[in-house]
């Protein structure tokens, strides 16, 4: 849409070319659509714009089915339209063989004689092809349609805007592109010119927009019969990936008339929007028109107007200056879909020789409601989640999305499904629009785990974000808060190891007296072995909840406990405790540095780290960090630096006794320099008198190191041959070899 442009005061001191009315073809394209029933049968429209005065007619035209055969199409339908102009509608159905990309083309002859930017276009057909792909991954298809016919006039020296108001029945998405008009077999036109190329200049500029499909020339420089053509592309998501799935050539006319003396109407800005399916969108339109003489109506072209279920309704008022209408949609869940549904407004002026035009489009997106009511329940060791059905039946299920405490999620307007940046990761999906619930077995005790559902569609769209849910598991086994290293050895290592005791626990299902049983295991993840037992104590808040593991390798890697939990004297097993390790500290060095990194595996969460190095007498803090890595630098190569790490952690349940702070095996280190000085920079002198070659380099010390000793130079006879040690300078100053 044009937002600016200059009134032009246009003399008109040479006679302009004059319209041409012989001959007939101005516009066409090609559209299909498969039969519900066969998926190799297709209905096939051809739509011809001619000239009604002329005398060449086609009752018929030619068609070739892109699979090797041809044939001719009966005209069905005759609209006649302003200026001499008639719309012509040719229908057949055509069944195909099987699965393949096929090219439909149409070439019929007698273009307008004296087309502006068709050389000789009288002795040139109008050709036009459709691109139809039938393949089972593409499933069932339609190919887009216009809304808007393919002829307009426009004003010497005035801004033209145009949209064909396409759409596409099946919901994909469109592309649009210039393209040059076909004449014989379909090929490109010799010679054609785009209209910003006949008398180009700063004042004539031809372009689309491939989004909207809009169509602007600022300004046309000569008066004239234009023909122009574009392609309409469809894209779908197949399996994550957009493909093009189909297209459609229009070739469409435009007629530049001279002595308009007039300005373009002006259709207010419009912003894309959506739309709860169930609630009714209501948008008004306003439009002007800078000549205060000139009237303006307004109309509205889009899918919503034509849709079968509870279409779109645009009530314009009367033509006026300014004039509005108003645009209402009461929405259904039938129009859910991932594509949105483009709009466009035009407004018209009454100027009396050509009646000008703008274009202002708008996307609606339709959403499915959020699913409602959604609860989470503790269940034994799973969590049960539950929610309303969607209003919207025709949903093919729900996603699921969890995370790690709550974030408060709030989706924005068209925020659809659950972004990524909230932290949620998609846990599951559930297949058919009544099956409303899900049990997460994959939780931990302790951990608030945060829950929010959508509903999705089959071509991949989603619904708004439920309302975010959260719990905890039931405390009703014991919790681990401490796995800590006090004593690193290989031999007599020792661990600490405490926990909580089953609070939720009901004590009347599970009588006492209750025990405990601690088992280790090495590494991370399992701990099957049974290392300590507990006596029976007649009440749940047993005293016994901290061991102290010892004559163990705690210097060489980590350890892993949990602890299960026994009624009835022992004899009943009431549940375990998620398993959590010890943290296990590694140390790399390298010049003058130690970094420093460290590993647990616990079912708390451990947010800050300090760091401890032995300074002779004690471990002291030497630095914190928030990640699983710290690197000491400014030390001494050859001297030993020792380390412990400590962890600050808590459970997401705040009933749960915090900070938990646990440390890691001490480890020791000797820095060493394990890395090269950077290469000099070599230079080559030749002395063409003397059979000598100086070599000079830069010295590392000066720029990305500070112990750079001496340098060996190496020399080869060859390129690619081995190189030979012929010298070597002592010192880093020393950087010149003859």
């Amino acid at each position: 849409m044009f937002r600016s442009f200059r009134p032009w005061m246009v003399a008109m001191a040479l006679a302009l070319p004059t319209l041409v009315s012989a001959t007939h073809n101005r516009a066409a394209e090609i559209i299909y659509c498969v039969d519900p029933n066969d998926p190799l049968l297709y209905h096939i429209q051809i739509i011809t714009h001619t000239r009604t005065s002329a005398p060449a007619d086609r009752p018929e035209l030619g068609i070739d089915w892109g699979d090797g055969t041809v044939d001719s199409l009966a005209r069905v339908q005759i609209d006649l339209l302003p200026n001499d102009a008639q719309r012509n509608l040719y229908l057949g159905d055509h069944l195909y063989s099987g699965p393949g990309v096929y090219t439909l083309s149409m070439e019929d002859a007698n273009r307008n004689e004296g087309v502006v930017n068709i050389p000789n276009s009288v002795n040139v057909p109008l050709c036009v092809k459709t691109v139809l792909v039938i393949s089972p991954a593409v499933g069932a298809n339609c190919s887009a349609r216009f809304l808007n016919p393919p002829l307009q006039d426009a004003c010497y020296q005035v801004p033209w805007v145009h949209n064909p108001a396409a759409y596409d029945p099946d919901g994909d998405s469109l592309s649009y592109a210039l393209t040059i008009c076909a004449g014989t077999d379909c090929a490109p036109i010799g010679n054609y010119s785009y209209p910003d190329q006949v008398v180009p200049g700063a004042n004539n500029q031809f372009d689309m927009d491939p989004l909207t499909g809009t169509i602007t020339w600022e300004s046309p420089q000569l008066v004239g019969e234009y023909n122009i053509a574009f392609i309409v592309k469809e894209w779908r998501r197949i399996n994550g990936t957009w493909i093009n799935v189909g297209q459609v050539t229009r070739d469409m006319q435009i007629t530049v008339r001279p002595g308009c003396n007039d300005q373009p109407p002006l259709v207010a800005e419009l912003q894309d929007t959506c739309v709860v399916a169930g609630t009714t969108l209501v948008i008004p339109i306003q439009a002007s028109d800078p000549d205060p003489g000139d009237d303006v109506s307004l109309q509205a072209l889009g899918e919503p107007l034509v849709l079968s279920s509870s279409p779109a309704v645009f009530t314009a008022g009367a033509s006026n200056n300014p004039v509005s209408g108003t645009f209402s949609w009461s929405t259904v869940c039938d129009h859910v879909r991932l594509q949105p549904y483009q709009m466009v407004f035009r407004a018209t002026d009454d100027a009396p020789l050509v009646q000008l035009e703008d274009y202002e489009s708008m996307t609606i997106r339709v959403v499915a409601p959020a699913p409602e009511n959604p609860t989470a329940t503790p269940q034994a060791n799973a969590l049960a989640l539950a929610w309303d059905p969607s209003m919207c039946t025709n949903a093919e299920g729900y996603r699921i999305y969890r995370r790690v405490n709550s974030y408060g999620f709030s989706p924005a307007h068209c925020e659809t499904g659950v972004p990524a940046y909230t932290g949620y990761t998609l846990l599951a999906a559930v297949n058919g629009v009544g099956n409303t619930s899900y049990l997460d077995g994959s939780v931990l005790f302790g951990v608030q785990y945060c829950y929010m559902v959508t509903a999705y569609f089959a071509d991949g769209g989603q619904s708004y974000a439920s309302d975010e849910f959260c719990a905890f598991l039931e405390r009703d086994v014991p919790l681990l808060t401490n796995v800590s290293v006090i004593t690193t050895d290989p031999s007599i290592g020792q661990d600490t190891v405490r926990w909580t005791n089953a609070v939720d626990l009901d004590t009347v299902q599970h009588p006492g007296p209750y025990q405990f049983k601690l088992y280790r295991g090495d590494g991370y993840d399992l701990a099957n072995t049974l290392v300590w037992t507990s006596t029976t104590h007649p009440y749940l808040e047993h005293p016994d909840t901290v061991v102290v593991d010892g004559g163990i390798d705690t210097r060489d890697g980590p350890h892993v406990y949990r602890v299960e939990l026994f009624g009835g004297n022992g004899s009943t097993f009431i549940g375990s405790s998620d398993p959590a390790s010890s943290v296990f500290l590694a140390a790399a060095p390298n010049d003058e540095q130690i970094t420093l990194s460290w590993t647990a595996n616990t079912p708390w969460t451990n947010t800050d780290f300090v760091i401890y190095r032995f300074d002779g007498v004690d471990f002291m803090p030497i630095g914190t960090s928030t990640e699983p890595t710290y690197v000491d630098t400014g030390l001494v190569n050859g001297e030993t630096y020792c380390y412990k790490v400590g962890t600050i952690g808590a459970y997401g349940d705040p009933s749960v006794v915090s900070p938990l702070i646990n440390f890691s095996q001490e480890r020791c280190a000797v820095p060493v320099d394990l890395t090269p000085p950077c290469p000099p920079a070599l230079m080559l002198d030749n002395d063409c008198e003397e059979p000598l070659n100086t070599l000079t380099w830069t010295d590392p010390n000066s720029s990305c190191a500070d112990d750079t000793w001496y340098y060996n130079i190496f020399f080869s006879d060859s390129l690619g041959g081995a190189y030979q040690l012929v010298g070597s300078n002592y010192g880093h100053t020393d950087t010149v070899f003859l």
